[in-house]
């Protein structure tokens, strides 16, 4: 089953796409997990990064600037522990329990992770329709990072396509999942 891929510069709007077609696959009765990548700002000023499971809406801080520990991804420290127990934890749930899967981000700290990294070739190898994100310095090697013999799609977001990216996307979903 088909694997969308959204890229764009940091605020193009990934994570806001993503979160549209999730409230719209959930608003026909698919079952959706995974998990999203929030921001933490503290005066208008980006501090950090938290972790949102879709199915269970656990959160935890993915990286923050004032961490002393984790291995560190530009002035953020990535907290692997988190990210394998609330984020890799969501993964394998929605492998087993649901309809489809969301991922956002594949980044730069996510991929500290080796149990990450691993969950993502099981979601590239699973029959189920998975949306993903990617970090845009990651996207020029996308095809030789994630081999997957599933038909993939890679969509560029900016902020004058940001708008129309989830209706195009739950377009091509609904094409190959019937009218649901």
């Amino acid at each position: 089953m088909i694997k969308i891929f959204l890229t764009g510069p940091p605020g193009s709007g990934k994570t806001t796409a993503v979160m549209k077609i999730y409230e719209t696959l959930k608003l026909y009765g698919y079952k959706v997990g995974g998990f999203i990548t929030l921001e933490e700002r503290v005066g208008g000023r980006r501090v950090g990064f938290k972790i949102l499971t879709l199915d269970t809406q656990e959160i935890g801080t993915l990286a923050h600037v004032d961490f002393k520990e984790g291995p560190k991804v530009g002035k953020y420290r990535v907290n692997v522990d988190t990210l394998e127990k609330i984020g890799v934890a969501a993964i394998e749930r929605a492998l087993n329990n649901s309809d489809f899967i969301i991922v956002d981000e594949i980044g730069p700290m996510e991929l500290v992770s080796k149990k990450f990294r691993e969950a993502i070739e099981k979601v590239l190898k699973s029959d189920k329709p998975a949306i993903l994100t990617i970090h845009y310095k990651l996207s020029t090697t996308l095809s030789k990072d994630y081999k997957t013999d599933k038909e993939t799609i890679l969509y560029m977001i900016t902020h004058k396509n940001r708008e129309g990216i989830p209706l195009v996307i739950w377009r091509e979903l609904r094409r190959r999942i019937g009218s649901g």
